[in-house]
């Protein structure tokens, strides 16, 4: 355990003297230029203070299957969250370095406090930092989504390092709630004309339902105090990228991940943009992994084709992804760890269907339209959308369980306020109707299909500038 947090510390130690020490040298070059009083003022003349108050109403039900369900929906989540944010970006003093500050605050103003469920429902706070001990209630209160310092390096590269987010594409990434996730560690990026190159690196990271940061791990958070033993813990993960955009609008991408001692990802994009239909774009994904132990059998992935096209006032989109997750799992992770929330991946399927379509062996296919409807009600701002999901063929990871089905239909109508001091305000409803063909089985079954839902959500986000 000693050398685990020696080795925590080195690196994060390592990651704040590379980035901070030669600010520290340069601005002490500079203090007693002419230029040094004009130069220190952009920190502040390009500053911005942002934020954003927001609501979550949520009523989930869930069917009651397996051999002791009664096959009837029952309350899975119910809950109404408030959220506020603020956020200070300031600019680049000496050209050279900034700061980043951000926080929030969740409170629930209704919640089924009678439904464990509701702990983590992921707008308010499941306890104080993932793998501790859950009281089956969730909490309010408030944490620090960023905390960093950022550089600039010519017109070229940039760096951050300090409490963040990281993204690499296809491998690391932050969960969502209204927040982001928050990881400690840093990345650097560089644009040169049409390539794009980035490295990031972290030992802890919160989902935004956490107050605090917590290592990374081969088990679950219900692990306990096992999730951070000798046997199971991660010193760091980290990934590179490289991504090229030709003058024709082409896109390749390549990644790398990993996390020390567990897993290897790798990552694969393809993308076009075609003048026809409005801009068809197009892609073609890959994303695999492997691990250090049997909770992946060889190689396990991910493909993905996409399509997206208007035409008119409508907006459609069509997808496909065939997932291949033999070992323990049984189901592709899109994160470098394996319990959820513990990291987070990259990967760009997501179709707001409930299920993550992600079995060993499943194919699924996705199609949804959005039409705009300024021309129907004689004002702008409303929209609606339909959309729906089935995958088939689904499998455990020793394929002693086959052929599993689900579908989902999906309905949004959604309205952004135009004008006023209210512009930029989005009310979105969303209801999803998900359906597991195999309840009988009960939920898990599948090792990452429940039963059958019904789910309705209600938004509201009202973005604010300050300065």
């Amino acid at each position: 355990m000693e050398k685990v947090i020696f080795k925590r510390a080195a690196l994060s130690a390592a990651v704040v003297a590379a980035l901070v020490a030669p600010g520290m040298a340069l601005a002490a070059q500079d203090m007693m230029s002419p230029e040094y009083g004009q130069s220190y003022e952009t920190f502040v003349k390009d500053s911005k203070l942002t934020g954003g108050l927001f609501y979550f109403q949520r009523d989930r039900q869930r069917i009651q299957g397996g051999a002791t369900g009664d096959g009837k929906y029952h309350s899975n989540l119910s809950h109404g969250t408030a959220q506020a944010a603020l956020n200070f970006n300031s600019g680049y003093a000496w050209n050279f370095i900034g700061l980043d500050l951000g926080g929030f605050g969740a409170y629930d103003l209704s919640v089924d406090e009678s439904n464990g469920v509701n702990e983590e429902n992921e707008f308010s706070f499941a306890g104080r930092k993932w793998g501790g001990k859950l009281d089956g209630l969730s909490e309010d209160g408030f944490s620090l989504s960023n905390a960093a310092l950022k550089f600039k390096f010519g017109d070229s590269v940039t760096a951050k390092g300090g409490y963040t987010q990281l993204y690499v594409p296809g491998v690391i990434g932050v969960n969502w709630s209204y927040q982001p996730g928050t990881y400690r560690g840093g990345q650097v990026e560089g644009n040169f004309g049409g390539l794009y190159l980035t490295y990031a690196i972290a030992d802890e990271y919160k989902a935004p339902w956490f107050k605090e940061t917590a290592g990374f791990s081969k088990a679950s958070m219900y692990a306990g105090n096992a999730a951070f033993n000798d046997e199971n813990s991660i010193d760091y993960i980290h990934g590179l990228a490289a991504r090229y955009t030709f003058e024709n609008g082409t896109a390749v991408t390549g990644s790398f991940g990993q996390s020390e001692g567990y897993m290897d990802s790798y990552h694969f994009k393809l993308a076009h943009k075609f003048d026809v239909l409005g801009g068809l774009s197009t892609s073609y994904q890959f994303y695999g992994s492997e691990t250090d132990n049997n909770d992946y059998d060889g190689l396990a992935w991910q493909q993905a084709i996409t399509a997206a096209f208007g035409v008119g006032p409508y907006a459609f989109r069509v997808e496909g992804l065939w997932s291949k997750a033999e070992g323990k799992l049984g189901n592709y992770l899109p994160r470098l760890t394996t319990g959820y929330a513990n990291s987070q991946g990259a990967n760009e399927i997501w179709w707001d269907s409930r299920s993550d379509w992600n079995h060993n062996n499943e194919k699924a296919l996705f199609a949804g339209v959005t039409r705009t409807l300024d021309d129907l009600v004689g004002a702008p701002g409303w929209a609606v959308g339909v959309s729906g999901a089935y995958g088939w063929d689904a499998e455990n990871g020793d394929s002693t369980l086959k052929n599993g089905k689900e579908w989902a239909a999906n309905f949004d109508v959604m309205y952004t306020v135009q004008d006023g001091k209210l512009k930029g305000t989005l009310f979105k409803l969303h209801f999803t109707d998900y359906n597991n063909k195999q309840d009988e089985l009960g939920s898990w079954a599948y090792p990452n299909m429940f039963t059958s839902e019904r789910d309705v959500k209600f938004h509201i986000i009202a973005p604010f500038t300050i300065m």
